[in-house]
Parts: structure tokens; C-alpha cells; sequence
């Protein structure tokens, strides 16, 4: 009786094991047709000529979409998310290279028409992406050089038409701040070195000439713009035919007119005159205590008279 007991018992577990392992087994055959399955279904995409051909036409329209709307890094981000999943494929690739080229092309046709801001934006996105060609960029027509020089060129040929149009509206301390981003970018190139030197030449004259035609408020204006930006030029200050000697002292003269000529407004009763002439004065040095004291003054008397008796 005990006998057939333990045989029982031996029998049971022998089953299931028997249930276990088959269980396992099954479960282990299923996962891995899923994967055999999935497999297949990825072999056969990317086998299926037509729709990959597809897929490379649709990111080759969206990618000259957004070129004609220029919209150009959206472009290369178009090519660049294909391309770093099938990088590989020759398909791919040659449309990511036409891509590019069709971007460059349009950076060298506004250089041509002398649009070099839209050119420089042009080529500085192109030389951003750079390093996701690393790998192609030998069949380009261009290399990475020739961008950087056309950054330079553009960046530089587009500060000059800005410093011109500046210089014809009087509008110096602009210019001044148009040229010193140039040179904050490029501040060892001798081309941009010479083109800082010159411009601030140019408006020097320009100080001078109001100071000969006694706008004298002008001219303190473009002085004092001078005095401060040639301080962050140090080691061009030797190339100026001016020095902050110069400068300090003609923004003092200008003053000094100014302040006289509007004391004598004063005296005559003109309050309005004399508050304006030295108001030009706080525009160039807005820290001088006396003229503020003086405008001050002048003001609450000139309220005085104007008040109903």
C-alpha cells in the first residue's frame, strides 16, 4: 500500500515536469516566431524597392519643400533623421547630397547678387551641420573652408553696407556697434582690423564737420561714442590719427559752448531754449551734475511762469 503511495506520488510530479518544460518550451517557440516575424516583416520593407523608393521620394519633396521655403535646416533635418537610420544606402545618401548642393547653390546666388546677409545665413547653417556630413562631405563641391571664408566675406562685406547707410543718417553710435560685432568675431583678422580703423575714422570726420558747423551737440555725441569704443580697442588704439586725449578734450569744448551758449538763453529770459541746449549736453555726458542742476532750475521756473495768476 505504501508502495503504490509513493508511486503515485512519483508519478504526479513526473507529469508535472512534463507540463512545465513543454509549457517552456512553447512559450520560448512563440517568442521566438515574434521575432522571426518581426524580422520578416522588417526584411521585407526594406526589400520592397517600391516603398522604400517611396519613402526616399516623400523626404526628397518635404526636404526642396522647405528649401523653396527657406527654411533650410528643417531640410537638412528631413535627410539627416533618414539617413542616420539607413546610412547605407546609396539612395539616401545621393538625395542628401543633392539636398545640400541645392542649399549652397542658393548661398553662392545671393553672394552674386550681393544679398550677403541672406548668403552668410546660408552658409553659416551649412557649416553648423557640418560635422553630420563628416562622413559624405567628400562628394561635395565645396569643402569647409570655402564656407568659412564665405561666413568672413559675407559677414564682412554686409558690415559695410550697414556702416554706409549708417554714416549717410548720422546715426554713428550704431555704426560703431555694427563694426565692433564684426571685430568681436573675427578680432586677428587684418581685413576686419583695417575696415574697424577706417570706420572709426570715418566718423571721426564725421564729429569734426558738425564741430565746424557749430552742432555742437552732434558732435559731442559722436566724440563721446569714440572715447568709449576706442577703449575696447586697446590694441588698435595706435592705428587711430586720434587718441583719447583728443577726443576728451573736444567732448569738453562741446560742453563748454553749450553750456555758455545756454546761459546766455538763460539770462535773456528764453528758459525753454536753455533747458534744451543743455539737455543735448546730458545726452553725451548724462552724469554732469552741474547741467542737470541748471536744467533743474530752469525748469520749475518755467513752470512758475507758466502757472495762472
Amino acid at each position: 500500500m505504501r508502495r503504490d503511495s509513493q508511486t503515485r506520488i512519483i508519478l504526479s510530479l513526473g507529469i508535472l515536469l512534463f507540463l512545465f518544460l513543454s509549457s517552456c518550451s512553447l512559450l520560448k517557440k512563440e517568442q521566438e516566431e515574434k521575432q522571426t516575424d518581426y524580422g520578416d516583416r522588417q526584411a521585407r520593407i526594406e526589400t520592397k524597392p517600391g516603398e522604400f523608393q517611396k519613402s526616399i521620394d516623400y523626404v526628397h519633396r518635404q526636404a526642396q519643400m522647405e528649401i523653396r521655403a527657406g527654411e533650410f535646416q528643417k531640410a537638412i533635418d528631413v535627410h539627416r533623421e533618414i539617413y542616420q537610420k539607413y546610412p547605407q544606402d546609396p539612395r539616401i545618401r545621393s538625395s542628401y547630397i543633392t539636398a545640400i548642393e541645392s542649399i549652397k547653390r542658393l548661398g553662392d546666388q545671393a553672394f552674386e547678387r550681393n544679398d550677403f546677409r541672406s548668403a552668410g545665413m546660408i552658409y553659416e547653417v551649412l557649416g553648423k551641420n557640418w560635422v553630420h556630413f563628416a562622413d559624405f562631405s567628400q562628394s561635395f563641391s565645396f569643402n569647409k573652408d570655402f564656407l568659412e571664408k564665405k561666413i568672413k566675406t559675407c559677414r564682412y562685406l554686409f558690415t559695410e553696407e550697414q556702416l554706409s547707410s549708417s554714416l549717410k543718417t548720422g546715426d554713428f553710435r550704431k555704426a560703431i556697434e555694427i563694426y565692433r560685432e564684426t571685430y568681436q568675431k573675427y578680432p586677428l583678422d587684418r581685413t576686419v582690423q583695417r575696415g574697424y580703423v577706417r570706420s572709426l575714422e570715418l566718423i571721426k570726420n564725421g564729429g569734426d564737420r558738425a564741430f565746424e558747423r557749430r552742432d555742437f551737440a552732434a558732435a559731442g555725441y559722436v566724440y563721446e561714442s569714440l572715447l568709449k569704443n576706442i577703449s575696447f580697442v586697446k590694441q588698435l588704439n595706435g592705428s587711430f590719427s586720434f587718441d583719447r586725449e583728443e577726443l576728451t578734450a573736444r567732448i569738453r569744448n562741446c560742453e563748454k559752448i553749450l553750456f555758455q551758449d545756454g546761459l546766455e538763453k538763460y539770462r535773456s529770459g528764453n528758459l525753454g531754449q536753455a533747458i534744451s541746449l543743455w539737455k543735448s549736453i546730458l545726452v553725451f555726458d548724462p552724469e554732469n551734475e552741474e547741467v542737470k542742476k541748471a536744467v533743474d532750475i530752469a525748469t520749475l521756473q518755467l513752470k512758475n511762469l507758466q502757472k495762472p495768476n
